[in-house]
């Protein structure tokens, strides 16, 4: 599906490479700056909000055939008199790459159920359009979706939609869903889509984007299995989880899909407080740094690294944690050892 978020994408900066003399290669073409192309973008995102409605008057009223599906159309001749989305449509602002880009997001009935976050698993139908041009992707039956490997801008937007309070089985085996789900549609500026890397030639450099959805469904996520929520790994609270800050070790996995996020050699189900269920009770600072044990790479604050205070069998993967001193702390958790 067209909507999965190359993280490549999102990382890559390119350069300006000039020619040698005897290079008859043509010059590699700049990205543009993200500052003003966000400029551009948001201008052309609200001209459209500015002069373009929903059928908002079937969303209040249903007539009985209705498919509860969004459609947009300008406002002019017999539709003169038709509230602009501009005026029903919230906005929220992201700062990525040094550019500030804004999501515009409409309401069109709120689903029942909890509101997802944007590392959530979400089971959505949607439709991707180019705006003012053509459908890229869709999804007619709903499918799962893994917000964190879906574009900046569809994550970030479908947060907070609510789904529905269930479904039924009829008598032909088909799932009828409750008709209480939540429908929207975001409005997303490339610098949070695909920006000059669109995944395909569906979708044109630099376009902004539209999607349209039904919620119906969403689970909490734990990606990495830790005992930590995922929504609850993006340290700086951004909605990005990809930043620096958001993969302490520096390694290759940023801490929501890392099991041991500061590299100490103790998971970090291991260094939180959980219940018998296993479910996240609180985090630990057993040196009282103001840095919780997972985050922290000498969690008894003796000047020895955690990972020197533990044996680790490379052969076996085993690994135990001495406790020099015998008084029942293990040495990495033991400031006096």
């Amino acid at each position: 599906m067209n909507i999965k978020n190359y993280l490549s994408i999102l990382a890559v900066l390119v350069l300006f490479i000039s020619c040698g003399e005897d290079d008859n290669t043509p010059d590699a073409i700049p990205f543009r700056d993200r500052g003003e192309q966000s400029i551009a973008d948001d201008a052309f995102i609200r001209e459209y909000l500015e002069t373009h409605f929903y059928n908002y008057e079937e969303f209040a009223n249903p007539p009985a055939d209705f498919d509860y599906e969004i459609r947009f159309d300008t406002i002019s001749g017999e539709n003169a008199d038709k509230t602009p989305l501009i005026n029903q449509v919230v906005s929220k602002t992201y700062d990525r790459f040094e550019a500030s880009n804004t999501l515009y997001i409409l309401t069109a009935r709120e689903g029942v159920g909890p509101a997802t976050t944007q590392v959530d698993s979400t089971f959505v139908t949607y439709r991707g359009e180019n705006i003012l041009s053509n459908v890229f992707d869709s999804a007619s039956n709903p499918i799962w979706f893994n917000l964190p490997a879906t574009i900046d801008g569809f994550a970030n937007g479908i947060e907070g939609a609510r789904g529905g309070s269930g479904f039924t089985i009829a008598p032909d085996g088909t799932t009828e869903f409750n008709n209480d789900y939540g429908i929207g549609a975001i409005f997303i500026p490339s610098g949070l889509a695909y920006f000059a890397q669109p995944p395909n030639s569906d979708i044109g450099i630099y376009s902004s984007l539209v999607f349209t959805f039904s919620m119906y469904d969403s689970k909490v996520t734990d990606h990495d299995g830790d005992g930590i929520l995922t929504i609850n790994e993006d340290i700086d609270g951004n909605g990005f989880l990809f930043d620096d800050i958001d993969n302490t070790d520096d390694d290759t996995q940023a801490n929501f899909n890392d099991p041991d996020d500061d590299n100490d050699g103790v998971t970090t189900r291991l260094e939180i407080v959980r219940d018998d269920e296993g479910n996240f009770v609180a985090f630990i600072d057993t040196d009282n740094d103001g840095v919780v044990d997972h985050l922290d790479t000498d969690d008894d604050g003796d000047g020895i690294d955690t990972v020197d205070e533990i044996n680790i069998n490379f052969n076996t993967g085993e690994i135990t944690y001495p406790d020099t001193d015998g008084d029942g702390t293990p040495d990495y958790l033991d400031s006096d050892s």
